[in-house]
């Protein structure tokens, strides 16, 4: 997979989809009645959405970051009535 392939998969777009993915992992698994392999195999999905999830939340962090630290700061005056 390229980088750019890699960037659209985790774009922030996908969010709710991974999100989605994620809980229905979590409630095949709570339900029980899985084999180990079966159980293994969802588990390791879900890091790897966990994963993706969290690479999408550290990068709009980010991105808030920085619109915050370069917004120019508006005076505030309070207008005499």
């Amino acid at each position: 997979m390229s980088k750019n392939d890699l960037a659209k998969e985790e774009a922030p777009e996908r969010f709710d989809q991974y999100l989605e993915q994620l809980r229905s992992i979590v409630e095949k698994m709570e339900q029980g009645g899985l084999g180990l392999e079966d159980s293994l195999r969802l588990f390791e999905q879900g890091i790897g959405l966990s994963r993706r999830l969290f690479g999408i939340l550290n990068r709009a962090e980010g991105q808030v970051e920085e619109l915050l630290a370069t917004m120019e700061r508006i005076p505030f005056n309070k207008e005499d009535d």
